[in-house]
């Protein structure tokens, strides 16, 4: 009788086990999803008397030929795309909208970017928002100033 206890204490706990590890995880609270664009951006170092001067360029990426080598993936230019620019997450600091080729320009002085006497080595970290195709994305982008 003792044998039999002993080894339904082990049965009891091994169910027990069994019934509460195949508990389901729900998703991610913010879920991870592709960029709908592809993002380029150009132009990182700036004098402390020049504006700041960012270039962008947005494509759409046409996946379709992923499996053919001789065509592979293909770079769409998105024309028409609002882009808004932030700092420090939530403060915008200005928009621009991509031409027929998909390209930008941002400008501002360093003021708008929250360095009102820019020394070398400041850094800002610039977020280019934007919703293609009803998918937001987000980038980041640092600028510092240079001699």
């Amino acid at each position: 009788m003792k044998i039999l206890n002993k080894n339904l204490g082990i049965y009891i706990a091994l169910l027990a086990v069994v019934c509460f590890s195949c508990v389901e995880e729900d998703g991610l609270v913010t879920p991870n999803v592709a960029s709908p664009v592809l993002v380029l951006l150009q132009g990182s170092s700036f004098q402390a008397t020049a504006p700041v001067t960012v270039t962008g360029r947005f494509y759409e990426l046409d996946k379709s030929g992923i499996l053919d080598h001789r065509v592979g993936i293909d770079s769409i230019p998105v024309s028409g795309l609002q882009v808004r620019v932030f700092i420090n997450h939530n403060q915008e600091i200005g928009t621009a909208t991509t031409d027929n080729t998909g390209s930008l320009v941002f400008q501002q002085p360093w003021s708008t970017l929250g360095l009102s006497s820019p020394r070398v080595g400041n850094s800002v970290r610039l977020e280019f928002a934007g919703v293609h195709k009803n998918i937001a994305f987000r980038t980041y982008h640092n600028v510092v100033v240079r001699q």
